[in-house]
């Protein structure tokens, strides 16, 4: 009788853990960078975690051509990647 309620139990347990998951969720991520990356590592670089694409491109092209006093704006660069 033990045996027989193990396996009701373990046989699903078995088949759940098979099933491959949904965790292949992906992640957008917008790399800005500014300054000039020379040997003497004068360049400055965030990453922000965006919700799409879409919104990465969008805020990447903002912040390069967003004014700012005594900069140049060919000195501010970005890229979106995609992670899991």
């Amino acid at each position: 009788m033990l045996k027989r309620s193990m396996k009701r139990l373990l046989l699903p347990l078995i088949a759940a853990l098979a099933i491959p998951t949904t965790a292949n969720a992906q992640s957008y991520w917008l790399i800005l960078t500014y300054g000039k990356a020379d040997v003497n590592g004068a360049g400055g670089v965030e990453k922000i975690e965006m919700a799409s694409s879409e919104a990465c491109e969008k805020e990447g092209r903002r912040w390069e051509n967003s004014p700012t006093q005594g900069s140049h704006s060919k000195l501010r660069r970005f890229h979106c990647v995609v992670g899991k």
